[in-house]
């Protein structure tokens, strides 16, 4: 019989021949598949894990996020952090190029084009569109693009590839998961949508010309570039779509066949990935339609070089509604004029039980209304006009100029309850006689609780150096039977102070005394009249109310040469090609009701 010690020995020494035999089994099973070097021993084959380089494990990173001073660089480089710490709990450094040295060994990652280009052998002219480029270089990592939608999914790729993230909008709260790519990764991507080669993807073929490269049907062109189109598209139409990617502002000119004669229209385009410009032709609103669209010029408004590629052009005969679309909620009837631009130039209020007024606006010309106005370079090389008396800067009034000529219809839709409009239009420019601005105005009216929300859009296309002016927003116009002007002079915002009641005010043109400077947020006024019952406008961060009466005479009629006028203002200087957007209200009621009103529009913003 054993002793136990002797027992115990040979419990070890069978387990360790046990060990031993599962151990060569296993050297002698096949190695997975991947990348690494092959070790032999004996018949045995086993695969070493592919080298990787780790950004981050055990929730620690040494790595900074590297961006290029100007331009977009930096909200790139902001955003790949974002992501990063919701990917990994790790909120990452990031440094512009300048501030850090770029030394060999550095580990980082490098977002766009920046001072680190040397350390990647890369090519990056063909990254167009939303194409994107992610190349690791020892322990640095490169993440290019061109575009935001590039940008989006070249971050995409990299957490899908380094942490199996599917969706980067998606992410579940970070975990200690190892961030890693392989050594020498590399990860390039074509656009995500591309084009029969010369040819749209409707099938309509072309020939470009002036272009000094092409990748994927994504031109890059200097003075201008052209695609005359094989036929002619479009027979009776007079509405088309572009459908494109470009990276610039753009002056454009469509050709197409008018009155049996060959017609040029002017538009722009603002630059994006995969967007459409929408658009009535010259004439639209007047009846007429136009056929055969045979070539498109695209010129770069302020670069000295642009990309562009045509995704789809499309035609079509769209209706075009009465001359004025309204929208209601049973108590407000709210009509924008197509004609002239969608400016407002009907409200009326549908619960006030007097039925002698209708139309609390005046729309007796084009320069009334509740419109979008803005002035700009009042010098050369602005060619000015003269108003009256005055010279007039560059003014582009949604309603159309002096003349009575009216603004051009962009586009419009209505929505399906019938409490909402969308209107844009391409302004007149006031002083002169019908010519149009290179500017586009967008507006979307929605009437919800008792008030008219106005979402107001502007871009200057025109390349001038504007000054800083006062901008109205809006210019706003009533009947003269409105006859007293109300607002809130004090300092202590919706505390039911004592209002200021304005009567018997005069023309507000050149009169220094129509100018009410305000002091608080409570930046709203109205126009009521002897009993109190009016129509007000509010738009917040509003400085100055200018307001005044003209040819006075208490009248109910909308077409009245007389009118009452205010309009909210700010010191602004316009920008080319810098869009320009606020909002306003505007409600009916009783003084009370109206402060009221637009009290609970400021509470559910602050």
């Amino acid at each position: 019989m054993l002793s136990k010690s002797n027992y115990t020995l040979v419990i070890k020494m069978t387990l360790l021949i046990l060990f031993s035999f599962l151990f060569l089994i296993q050297l002698g099973c096949s190695a997975p598949q991947g990348v690494g070097d092959d070790t032999t021993i004996g018949d045995a084959v086993t695969t070493e894990p592919p080298a990787t380089v780790s950004f981050a494990e055990n929730g620690h990173s040494d790595y900074v996020v590297i961006f290029s001073m100007g331009g977009d660089s930096f909200d790139y480089a902001y955003n790949f952090t974002e992501y990063f710490a919701v990917a990994t709990g790790i909120s990452l450094k990031y440094k512009a190029d300048a501030q850090i040295e770029a030394t060999d060994d550095a580990r980082e990652i490098v977002i766009g084009s920046t001072d680190r280009n040397s350390f990647f052998d890369v090519d990056t002219d063909g990254i167009v569109a939303d194409g994107y480029l992610i190349k690791l270089a020892d322990n640095r990592l490169l993440i290019y693009a061109t575009t935001p939608s590039g940008y989006l999914r070249a971050f995409s790729a990299f957490f899908k590839q380094a942490m199996e993230i599917e969706d980067i909008n998606n992410m579940q709260k970070p975990t200690d998961t190892t961030v890693a790519l392989p050594e020498n990764f590399i990860d390039a991507a074509p656009p995500s949508i591309m084009t029969e080669q010369s040819r749209t993807l409707s099938g309509h073929g072309y020939r470009t010309e002036g272009y000094t490269s092409s990748i994927y049907n994504y031109c890059t062109f200097g003075q201008s570039l052209t695609y005359h189109f094989d036929s002619p598209i479009g027979n009776a139409f007079n509405f088309y779509t572009l459908s494109y990617t470009c990276n610039q502002h753009l002056r454009g000119e469509l050709t197409y066949t008018r009155d049996g004669k060959i017609h040029t229209e002017v538009l722009f385009l603002e630059p994006g990935d995969n967007v459409s410009f929408k658009s009535f032709c010259d004439g639209a609103v007047d009846g007429e339609s136009v056929a055969g669209i045979s070539s498109l010029t695209l010129t770069p408004i302020k670069a000295k070089s642009a990309q562009f590629m045509l995704i789809d052009i499309s035609v079509a005969d769209r209706s075009i509604p009465a001359d004025v679309v309204y929208i209601t909620d049973g108590k407000l009837l709210l009509g924008t004029k197509l004609s002239w631009g969608g400016g407002v130039s009907y409200l009326e209020d549908l619960a006030d039980g007097d039925d002698s007024i209708t139309n609390l606006l005046n729309d007796h010309d084009t320069g009334r209304l509740i419109q979008q106005s803005y002035y700009g370079i009042n010098s050369a090389p602005y060619n000015t006009a003269k108003y009256g008396d005055n010279v007039w800067p560059y003014n582009p009034v949604q309603g159309g100029d002096q003349h009575n000529n009216h603004s051009k219809l962009i586009d419009f839709s209505l929505s399906e309850d019938g409490k909402s409009v969308y209107v844009k239009c391409q302004p007149l420019d006031w002083a002169h006689n019908n010519s149009c601005t290179p500017s586009y105005m967008e507006n979307t009216y929605t009437i919800e609780n008792g008030y008219i929300r106005v979402d107001n859009r502007f871009v200057d296309f025109s390349g001038y150096s504007h000054r800083s002016t006062h901008q109205e927003l809006p210019a706003f116009y009533t009947i003269s039977y409105l006859s007293d002007f109300v607002f809130y002079n004090g300092t202590s915002s919706w505390t039911g102070g004592e209002l200021t009641v304005k009567r018997d005010l005069p023309f507000w043109a050149g009169n220094a005394n129509a100018y009410f400077t305000l002091r608080s947020d409570e930046t709203w006024g109205a126009w009521v009249a002897p009993s109190g019952y009016g129509i007000g406008v509010y738009t917040p961060n509003a400085e100055i109310l200018l307001a005044g009466r003209y040819l006075y005479n208490g009248s109910k009629s909308a077409n009245s040469d007389a009118t009452n006028y205010v309009a909210p203002l700010i010191t602004y200087k316009l920008k080319t090609l810098e869009p320009f957007e606020y909002s306003y209200y505007i409600t009916t009621g009783s003084v009370d009701s109206i402060r009221g009103t637009f009290e609970s529009v400021w509470r559910a913003d602050n």
